[in-house]
């Protein structure tokens, strides 16, 4: 027999939505015309320049050092001296170090720093960029002179490393520089210049994502439309934001606030349409729920009816002479009375909680007496059923501020149910504890508990287990534990189940201790 698959009536309308709001969004974003696009890829290209044209000030910059560098005599005697007024001269540079080089092998003992972990750093680095620095004199000897940048994790130092010839020898210079102060004192004026009044420039460490810098008077703004690293500073880049909107943003704003609401208005719809088809639903099973309801009572109802009605008409019409089945009949009848007469309590106290007309009498309550006489109330159904039951009373708890009958119906409907849903292992455990300021009763059973994606549902009205041995295992109305949660919250309590399959179920009454004692 071949399956057929059932689409829901909300898929189409979703896809009625969705159809013409994707044509309209195609439409929306194709409408930009070429002058408009023409405008924005100029306008992106101005952006790009500006950053480039930075980057190129801070090559130059150092390349001019270089070139300072070159000017001056060198020899081995003066190379010290001439160091120390180097660095008088700029001040962005930290430090200069000249490193020999051959053999194809550079001499690190050339670098002589009183501060040995910085020193230990740079050589830890200047080995690792080792193939690197090596190609720096192949480019020098086809007459380019590449500059390269290395990142040092210590005080914000930076390596810019390049090939010079000082004296008829080549070297292998070093500026060690303060990043932070190259970007505060060569680079900020140049930006500053650069951003005018059409942009906004910043500078950001990628490592710490922290802006450093940025020339909209020392604020930075939420975002930058474009980036690019700091080519000798890699752990720094270069972000730019326009001032104000140009054509190109505004028909992209268009386009996009046409598109947001008309996506806002098939949310809305999706939302009215989702609305409608959950009520729809809810009114369906509302109305299973209620035709199951009516057949379940109708079939707890009739179960002891029949009973009564077959005991009575047999004493009625004196078949029965032994005086110990009479006995037994007319017992059969007053317990088959009091089931009956249950089933009605439940569903009148449902319509009146329904109604908002049940009303609690609150007073002290001793919860040890009060389960003593239900189990003596209970014991002879319990006994009829072959149940045995284990009562483990806690003497020092409190009494609590309740509703005697009340608590007493709660724990009724949860016997009542332990005894239904039993198999095999016919013991009920009932328990009262203190803990945290509550009174804690417990009633377990071993039968065949309840599945677990059920539990959340089984305190909800008319609710009962549709799969499983648990749905056909007892019939009833579905009111019991619906009725337990109401008293429980009218006692500013709470209800709780842990249970296992096959394994049992214990149901929590939490009750709070008096503050009237």
């Amino acid at each position: 027999m071949k399956k057929t698959v059932k689409i829901s009536p909300l898929f189409f309308v979703l896809i009625l939505l969705i159809i013409p709001t994707s044509l309209f969004t195609v439409l929306e974003l194709s409408s930009m015309n070429d002058q408009e696009e023409l405008i924005e890829g100029i306008y992106n290209n101005q952006l790009e320049a500006v950053l480039f044209s930075t980057n190129q000030f801070a090559d130059d910059n150092v390349n001019a050092w270089i070139n300072d560098l070159e000017k001056m005599t060198w020899s081995d005697e003066n190379t010290s001296s001439n160091i120390d007024l180097y660095l008088q001269k700029n001040p962005q540079c930290q430090n200069l170090l000249l490193l020999s080089y051959t053999n194809d092998q550079f001499n690190y003992n050339d670098l002589l720093l009183e501060d040995q972990n910085l020193r230990k750093e740079i050589v830890d680095s200047l080995v690792s960029e080792t193939a690197n620095l090596k190609r720096q004199f192949t480019y020098f000897s086809e007459g380019y002179r590449k500059l390269s940048a290395i990142d040092l994790d210590v005080q914000h130092y930076s390596l810019i490393t390049f090939v010079t010839k000082l004296n008829q020898e080549l070297k292998l210079g070093i500026f060690v520089i303060d990043a932070r102060k190259f970007i505060s004192d060569v680079l900020s004026p140049r930006m500053q210049r650069i951003a005018g009044d059409n942009f906004i420039l910043t500078v950001k460490q990628n490592s710490s994502e922290q802006f450093i810098f940025s020339t909209l008077l020392n604020t930075t703004p939420a975002s930058v439309t474009d980036e690019i690293s700091i080519w000798l500073l890699p752990d720094y880049s270069i972000g730019i934001q326009p001032k104000g909107i140009t054509i190109s943003d505004v028909a992209r704003k268009r386009a996009y606030n046409n598109i947001l609401y008309l996506a806002l208005i098939d949310v809305l719809l999706i939302i009215g349409a989702w609305f409608f088809y959950r009520n729809i639903r809810r009114e369906i099973k509302l109305a299973k729920i209620k035709s199951d309801f009516v057949s379940n009572v109708s079939h707890e109802i009739r179960t002891p009816l029949a009973l009564i009605s077959m005991y009575a008409e047999t004493l009625h019409l004196n078949r029965v002479n032994d005086e110990t089945k009479r006995s037994k009949y007319y017992s059969i009848i007053h317990k088959e009375t009091q089931r009956l007469s249950s089933i009605v309590n439940n569903i009148l106290n449902f319509s009146r909680i329904e109604d908002g007309k049940r009303q609690f009498t609150f007073s002290l309550v001793d919860i040890n007496d009060l389960i003593s006489d239900v189990m003596k109330n209970y014991a002879y159904r319990m006994e009829s059923k072959g149940f045995e039951a284990q009562v483990k009373l806690n003497d020092d708890i409190p009494l609590i501020d309740g509703d005697a009958e009340a608590i007493t119906e709660a724990i009724t409907n949860l016997l009542d149910n332990a005894i239904k849903y039993s198999k095999e292992i016919k013991q009920i455990e009932l328990t009262t504890s203190l803990q945290d300021e509550f009174v804690i009763v417990t009633v377990s059973d071993f039968g065949i508990g309840i599945p677990a994606k059920e539990q959340k549902h089984i305190f909800d009205k008319f609710y009962r287990v549709t799969k499983g041995a648990l749905a056909h295992h007892a019939k009833g109305s579905g009111l019991g534990l619906s009725i337990v949660m109401h008293i429980m919250q009218a006692h500013k309590g709470s209800v709780s189940v842990i249970s296992e399959e096959h394994k049992g179920s214990t149901f929590t009454l939490k009750f709070p201790v008096s503050k009237n004692i």
